[in-house]
């Protein structure tokens, strides 16, 4: 589990995401945008 909340974290940073932890709430209210960024080839979509 620990691995997965990582890759999760790195992905969020890798996307432009600064503040981690609003990003989780923000994407966890949203899973249709989690799942637009893991599937865009633009990840800035803050």
């Amino acid at each position: 589990m620990a691995a997965l909340r990582n890759l999760v974290i790195s992905i969020l940073r890798f996307a432009g995401f600064t503040n981690i932890a609003r990003a989780l709430r923000h994407h966890a209210r949203h899973p249709d945008q989690a799942i637009t960024l893991m599937t865009s080839t633009n990840t800035t979509l803050q």
